[in-house]
């Protein structure tokens, strides 16, 4: 059982003279770091009383030593998104209890409309003022199993949910990291996902810090100045989304990126990983000496998954249902939300509401969303086995397919499609292709060609929205 702070001493201990971190033309050693995190935790000892303590920050060295200072303090740290609106900030603030914010002037506008809902006893701090005290602190006594992260999902099925992670949750989770591929001194990661997600603290901030590896920052996706740094660097670890592994693969310019062993992606098509934030994220991950082509690995070490049916009974190989996972890096549970909680948590396993099927190696294969499945005349039909077919498709860029009501049928699949720029796509030639590929009461009764697709701030596509207004 482990928690945070211990954690990354001991790193400290070990890799204290260091580099742990390179941002724009300066850098940090694990030592400096470790000092500027006490300062951090003196302050929020000092001045803030509650347990709770707001993040509205760019990924940033400061960022970093917030984190590791709030956990110091012995408080509970709430990474606010940025690319929400102040009425959705404004929500996780008041249900969160937030008793403090640490932000920066660079998101000025966005504080002065959150300001008033912090009240009298509520306090802003900005991690860009001097006012740090300069004297080191003694470390909280805290426990493995006291909350670390009110992580708020980004709400693609409605109002967002503050997921409780443990020290011991995001400790657990960075081990079992560990175990399946040794990362260490010699790894160079880049940091380009924002640290508002659980997928980055877990994967570009903790993993290498507790590794003793370097990391390389930078404030947001800029896919030229992302491969000069890959080059620059000798990046050998790259987290990120399938959508940014595609803007770089289409970037022009000659850049060496052949440092890079490992390039992890996830929460889109192509995933060689899989992960929750409910899971403090990682589950799964195809790694470099076993994958499997098509599936998105093997479970962690330390972490169990089981294939469940309606009625809670394990299912065997190769036959589809809901995806349950257990093990030390399962969420506390959901902040205010009992109920949710309850049904969510069953006997330790997490109903993740994704659909997939294990095979006799072990290997994970997701095939869709519980809430999406689609059932027509009684037929069992996956959005994403149409999806995948029709992204095969020469002019085909995106797709979307969602169940729509039918009077004879109940359900039947609508698809949502983007055409690559400069082609033109008939709905009748889809349709010819569909029925090459897949059974016919799989192939969509409705095919609409359109510009875009509604989507989170995080970029995933909202079904929800393409439901409340299709056909």
């Amino acid at each position: 059982m482990s928690y945070l702070p211990d954690v990354f001493e001991q790193a400290v201990e070990t890799h204290r003279a260091r580099v742990a971190l390179i941002e724009e033309t300066n850098q940090w050693t694990f030592g400096e770091l470790s000092d500027d995190a006490n300062r951090i935790a003196a302050l929020l000892k000092e001045r803030v009383r509650g347990d709770t303590v707001g993040v509205l920050l760019l990924n940033s060295q400061k960022y970093i030593t917030t984190m590791l200072g709030i956990w110091k303090a012995g408080k509970t740290a709430v990474p606010l998104n940025y690319l929400l609106p102040p009425a959705d900030l404004g929500f996780i603030i008041k249900d969160s209890g937030m008793s403090a914010l640490i932000s920066s002037q660079f998101f000025g506008q966005a504080l002065a409309a959150i300001k008033p809902l912090f009240g009298d006893n509520g306090l802003i701090l900005m991690a860009d003022d001097a006012g740090f005290p300069s004297a080191s602190a003694t470390q909280s006594p805290s426990a493995y199993r006291d909350p670390a992260l009110d992580l708020y999902t980004s709400g693609t099925t409605g109002r967002p949910k503050g997921v409780v992670l443990t020290h011991d949750n995001l400790a657990a989770n960075v081990d079992s990291c560990q175990r399946a591929d040794k990362f260490d001194h010699n790894d160079s990661f880049l940091c380009l996902l924002p640290f508002f997600h659980t997928y980055a603290i877990t994967g570009t901030f903790l993993l290498p810090l507790f590794s003793g590896s370097k990391m390389v920052l930078i404030d947001r996706f800029q896919p030229l100045k992302v491969l000069s740094l890959i080059q620059e660097h000798q990046i050998s670890v790259l987290l990120a989304i399938p959508s940014m592994y595609r803007v770089m693969a289409a970037t022009e310019g000659d850049f060496d990126v052949s440092s890079i062993r490992f390039p992890i992606s996830g929460g889109e098509p192509l995933p060689e990983g899989y992960g929750q934030t409910e899971a403090a994220p990682v589950v799964t991950l195809n790694v470099p000496r076993a994958r499997k082509q098509g599936t998105i690995g093997r479970p962690l070490p330390g972490i169990e998954v089981a294939i469940w049916n309606d009625q809670n009974q394990v299912l065997p190989a190769g036959v589809v249902g809901e995806l349950m996972v257990r093990g030390r890096n399962v969420m506390q549970g959901y902040h205010n939300l009992p109920e949710e909680t309850a049904r969510t948590i069953t006997d330790g396993w997490l109903h993740t509401g994704d659909l997939g099927k294990l095979d006799e190696d072990g290997f994970v294969t997701i095939t869709g969303r519980k809430k999406e499945l689609i059932i027509s005349a009684g037929e069992n039909i996956y959005p994403r086995e149409i999806e995948e077919a029709l992204a095969q498709h020469p002019k085909v860029k995106e797709v979307a397919v969602i169940g729509v009501k039918d009077e004879v049928r109940g359900e039947v699949p609508k698809a949502f499609v983007i055409a690559r720029d400069g082609k033109t796509i008939q709905e009748k030639e889809l349709r010819i292709f569909c029925r090459a590929h897949l059974a016919n009461y799989k192939v969509p009764k409705y095919i609409e060609v359109v510009a875009d697709l509604p989507r989170t701030p995080t970029g995933k596509i909202l079904k929800r929205m393409l439901s409340a207004t299709a056909v």
